[in-house]
This record gives C-alpha cells, structure tokens and sequence, in this order.
C-alpha cells in the first residue's frame, strides 16, 4: 500500500517517446495497426503507466529498432528474450 508521500515509480522509455514525436501519426497508427496494438498503448509504455512485456519484439520492429527491447526492459530483457544476452556468448 502507497503512501501519501510516495510517488509512483514510473521510468519513461526515451527512445520511444522520440520515435513516437518524430514519426508522422498516420505512419505510427499503421505500423501498430500492422502489429495488433496502437499508438495509445505504445504511449503508455513510452510514459511509464506501462511495461513492455512480450509487446517488446512488437515494439522494435513497429520502430525499425529506434527502440530496443534493452530500452523497454533494461534490467530483464534477457529473462524474456535470451538470444539477446551477451552472458554466456563466446567470442567469434
């Protein structure tokens, strides 16, 4: 239970927040469409009200990887998406 004092700890994701200000609204409203979500929804991750769960591979390809799936989960990604952690990788 929250306190009055507390406040919410919500963590914008800066990268889409600039994607969704540089891109056209008709070409953001598209490429969710494209991929079963929408603007609003990318908005309220983008803020914080939201986290990305398995929306996040969505979320990279609707912004041509402007925003990562490391952007919108920093600290876990790998938990979802392990392909992408570096641990455990052997040098080529």
């Amino acid at each position: 239970m929250r306190t009055e004092n507390e406040t919410p700890s919500r963590v914008p994701v800066e990268a889409l927040l600039q994607w969704l200000r540089d891109t056209p609204k008709a070409e953001a409203e598209a490429r969710c469409a494209a991929r079963g979500t929408s603007v609003g929804y990318l908005r309220q991750i983008a803020y914080g009200y939201k986290v990305a769960g398995l929306i996040g591979a969505d979320i990279e390809l609707i912004t041509e990887g402007k925003c990562r799936r490391q952007d919108l989960r920093p600290h876990d990604f790998a938990r979802y998406w392990p392909e992408l952690s570096t641990e455990g990788r052997s040098a080529a």
